[in-house]
């Protein structure tokens, strides 16, 4: 897709439904065929050896008549011999749902839902609001999908579902406002529809690992893993691919699109360490800089940007910590993150070295006496 087709575009959404990846990729020895999330008002599956129009919507529709509504909207000649790989649309409005719920599994500091302040264990459901202002949180999905809001952030549950015959999720989140980042269907089994919609862009997923900016500039968006397909209502597509980013203004239009920038190297650090420091990136303009109590980065205490290639660092947090740093180029994409385990002092561990949380989520510290 050429920018200079986008730049007349104005206040339209622009869609990140995810179309799977590229031939090749759908075809090669091993690949696994999952339902493909949603674009627009569909659901998308691609087919596999041995289905047929009729146990697909008696599986997802609960129908099995629905076969000649899909045998039509896919102009399918034979219901029972389809190509494999084809991506089949099943209209949304047939796919019977029930609510669903996402569980506080992390927080730090406070977040509201709905104005009253959020606890870990809470479960949100469709129609909750969460502000997050100086703290964090992380929300676990049924399907295992996971959430982490960063500080600063607004979060709308516009809709919390699953697909009552697979079991699918239907999740649709707003993002006025702040910074998401997402682990969807981390089990492999695909997702009915994924979709986090800023002011201006509409961002699906399906298995990937995708971070989601907003502010009064306009998106960003960055893949971490998986693969994405960036669509305008005029159907006009560009493949956003593992480990790039893409930008956009305020109205929509796309600013461009670029590698993530590679993994900071972090020096090595001790007990005894007062600064977390690490090698310059080639093309950065600043960097990220996240504390996080697991090595997955979820479960997050604190973040923060800087343009300086060390930080100071905190003693008074209880055993092992996690360091993540990522660069970030002069279009907002925040690159590749780099770790680094950090080793505490001071505080209770559990059996398996975590730290044991107060109820606020501070780790509880050990006097010397």
């Amino acid at each position: 897709m050429k920018t200079s087709a986008l730049s007349a575009l104005r206040h339209i959404p622009l869609c990140l439904a995810l179309l799977g990846a590229s031939a090749a990729l759908l075809n090669s020895p091993g690949a696994q065929a999952h339902p493909l999330g949603a674009q627009g008002d569909y659901f998308l599956y691609q087919v596999e050896p041995g289905d047929t129009l009729e146990a697909l919507a008696r599986h997802y529709t609960l129908n099995p008549a629905n076969w000649r509504v899909l045998q039509t909207l896919n102009q399918v000649a034979d219901p029972y011999r389809m190509p494999i790989a084809l991506i089949l649309r099943m209209p949304l409005d047939l796919i019977p749902r029930q609510p669903a719920h996402a569980t506080v599994t992390h927080l730090n500091g406070t977040v509201t839902r709905n104005g009253q302040t959020l606890q870990t264990g809470d479960r949100l459901e469709t129609g909750d609001t969460l502000r997050s202002g100086p703290g964090s949180v992380t929300l676990t999905l049924e399907d295992h999908s996971l959430l982490t809001i960063a500080p600063d952030t607004e979060v709308q549950v516009r809709n919390l579902q699953t697909f009552r015959g697979s079991g699918l999720s239907d999740t649709v989140l707003g993002l006025p406002q702040g910074s998401v980042e997402s682990s969807v269907a981390p089990d492999d089994t695909g997702v009915g529809r994924f979709e986090i919609r800023t002011p201006a862009t509409v961002t699906g997923v399906r298995g990937t690992q995708l971070r989601v900016h907003a502010d009064a500039s306009g998106s960003r968006h960055e893949v971490l893993s998986g693969q994405a397909a960036i669509q305008n209502t005029a159907r006009a597509e560009q493949v956003l691919a593992n480990s790039y980013g893409a930008a956009y203004d305020a109205s929509g239009t796309l600013q461009g699109t670029q590698a993530l920038l590679p993994a900071p190297r972090i020096h090595p650090a001790t007990p005894d360490t007062a600064s977390l420091a690490w090698d310059p990136v080639p093309g950065a303009a600043a960097y990220r800089v996240r504390i996080a109590l697991d090595a997955a980065g979820t479960q997050q205490l604190s973040t923060q940007r800087v343009t300086q290639t060390q930080i100071a660092l905190a003693h008074t947090q209880a055993g092992s910590r996690y360091a993540f740093v990522r660069a970030i180029n002069a279009l907002d994409i925040e690159g590749s993150d780099a770790s680094l385990r950090l080793q505490g002092s001071g505080g209770l561990l559990s059996s398996d070295d975590r730290p044991v949380l107060s109820s606020n989520g501070e780790p509880v510290r050990l006097n010397n006496h």
